[in-house]
C-alpha cells in the first residue's frame, strides 16, 4: 500500500503558491478560486468568489461528456485556476488532478484555508 508521504509527493510535479501570493490575486478577473472542500465546510466561507467543486467528484467535473462536466473551464482555457481546502492535503491532490486532466494554468495554496485564514489575523 501507497504511504502518505509518497501520495503527497505530487506537490513537486505541481505549482504551489502562499495564502498571502493568492491573496494577491483575489480582485483579479483572469483568476478563478476553486475550494475542493466538502459543501458544509464551503458553506461556512470560502474565499471570495470561490467555485466550489468537491473534491469527491472532481474528475467528473472536469471530464469531456461526463454527465456533472462544468463546461467552465471549456469556455475559460485561459484562465488562472487557483486552487484550495482546509489545510493543503486534498488541494495538492485536487491540483494535480486538474493538471492532468488538461488544465494548463492552475496552482495550489499552500495550507489551504488554514493558513488563509492566518492572514487575517
Amino acid at each position: 500500500m501507497k504511504k502518505f508521504e509518497d501520495l503527497m509527493n505530487v506537490k513537486n510535479e505541481i505549482e504551489n503558491i502562499s495564502a498571502s501570493q493568492a491573496k494577491e490575486k483575489i480582485n483579479d478577473p483572469n483568476v478563478q478560486f476553486i475550494d475542493v472542500r466538502d459543501k458544509e465546510s464551503f458553506d461556512r466561507g470560502t474565499i471570495g468568489n470561490a467555485m466550489h467543486l468537491d473534491r469527491a467528484f472532481l474528475e467528473f467535473y472536469l471530464a469531456e461528456g461526463s454527465p456533472l462536466e462544468n463546461k467552465f473551464f471549456k469556455e475559460n482555457p485561459d484562465k488562472e485556476y487557483v486552487v484550495f481546502c482546509g489545510v493543503g492535503g486534498q488541494g495538492t491532490l485536487s491540483t494535480k488532478t486538474m493538471k492532468d486532466m488538461g488544465i494548463k494554468n492552475v496552482k495550489n495554496i499552500t495550507g489551504g484555508m488554514t493558513e488563509w485564514e492566518k492572514l487575517k489575523e
